[in-house]
């Protein structure tokens, strides 16, 4: 069986496909995302736990923050604020429970998530 020699049209397709190949490699490597995100990486190269990135401070979250603790949505975390504003910051996380509708066993879902400054 006889091989019919390739083209030049052949050679300058398999040439771009090559180079379409090489550039797609490299930029996969260059735009793959950190092992560590460098918002977790503190300023003297100390790591953050994804946990304690994740912790929600009671005296200074806004709404948003407060609606990741468990049993909390946003009119409790309203709520939450709310209470801040009229009674001062909180002094220990049981504190919260002065608010309507947050109890002990609720609080006692958010150990190692909540806290206050």
């Amino acid at each position: 069986m006889k091989r019919k020699p390739v083209t030049r049209q052949e050679k300058i397709f398999l040439a771009a496909s090559v180079a379409v190949s090489a550039l797609l490699m490299v930029s996969a490597y260059l735009f793959t995302a950190p092992l560590i995100p460098m918002q977790l990486v503190g300023s003297a190269g100390s790591t953050v736990t994804l946990l304690d990135a994740a912790r929600v401070d009671l005296n200074t979250a806004g709404l948003e923050a407060l609606c990741t603790l468990p049993g909390i949505g946003e009119k409790k975390a309203q709520a939450i604020i709310d209470d801040r504003l009229a009674n001062g910051l909180y002094q220990q996380v049981e504190d919260v429970a002065r608010v309507s509708g947050i109890t002990q066993n609720t609080i006692a879902q958010w150990a190692g998530l909540a806290y206050v400054s």
